[in-house]
């Protein structure tokens, strides 16, 4: 069962994903293998900065991720995984009898790729390509966009309800602080780690990706000067009908599920 956080990243039209911190940001290409994660290619490998820019987008709501997000053991363990790649959380917070813990997300911001560039860029290069094959490789799927956090404001507790706290050394072991994270423990308890990280992503597969090729090279075709495409992804949360466009084109947390049943033989969730 999703926790608050995953249904709120979710209704906002991100999906988390274990990926490596360095290895992640927007134009990442990925796909699943025998049900694990792969980068096909690594940021910008295959659309260069310039012209794909990935820039912060302003416009977009962040509202609902203002409030702290709670978890059980298991759930905080897994959000360890995900974000800060810690495997041997579990044992740890078990030595404190941690049993619960909430999250507090802050300096989110999201990051986008601008994807009438993206589309003019991919309408000038060559099909021959392995990049352009990549890209439109209908198993693959391209990082579009993504949310990102400053920092991150935990709470534990035991199964009373009681906060367990940590000392100084505990909480940069337990969070393997090195010289990018800067770890504080206040004095109600609560660990405060800045180390800006992507918590959700937005991805196109190499199929809608050919679509938007496809209408984008149209009027050419036709004879009629090509319009530059001028959207950009508009705001994930709470989007109306009329600005529900280029999110609907995104490949969902059901798509990529889907996806890794089907790398590993199954074709139908159970």
């Amino acid at each position: 069962m999703a926790n608050d956080f995953e249904k709120a990243i979710e209704q906002a039209k991100y999906t988390a994903l274990p990926l490596p911190r360095t290895k992640s940001d927007p134009t990442t290409i990925l796909e699943f293998t025998h049900g694990y994660l792969t980068i096909v290619r690594n940021p910008h490998s295959c659309l260069p900065d310039p012209p794909i820019s990935v820039t912060e987008d302003p416009s977009v709501s962040l509202i609902s991720f203002t409030h702290q997000f709670s978890f059980d053991l298991k759930g905080i363990v897994g959000f360890f995984a995900k974000i800060f790649q810690l495997g041997n959380a579990k044992a740890e917070l078990e030595a404190k009898s941690v049993r619960k813990a909430t999250v507090q997300l802050g300096g989110l911001s999201h990051h986008t790729i601008e994807t009438g560039a993206l589309i003019d860029y991919l309408i000038t290069q060559k099909s021959a390509t392995t990049c352009y094959r990549d890209i439109l490789d209908k198993d693959h799927f391209t990082l579009v966009a993504a949310l990102k956090a400053n920092s991150f404001t935990y709470e534990f507790s035991n199964s009373s309800g009681v906060v367990v706290k940590f000392s100084a050394p505990e909480a940069k072991g337990l969070f393997r602080a090195d010289a990018t994270m800067d770890v504080q423990v206040a004095s109600d308890g609560k660990i405060v780690v800045t180390s800006p990280a992507y918590v959700g992503y937005v991805a196109w597969d190499g199929k809608r990706i050919a679509r938007e090729i496809e209408k984008a090279k149209a009027p050419i075709r036709l004879g009629i000067a090509a319009k530059k495409p001028t959207t950009s992804l508009q705001p994930f949360i709470n989007a109306s009908p009329s600005t529900i466009t280029l999110v609907e084109k995104a490949l969902s947390p059901a798509d990529l599920w889907q996806r890794r049943l089907t790398s590993m033989g199954i074709h139908k969730a159970a």
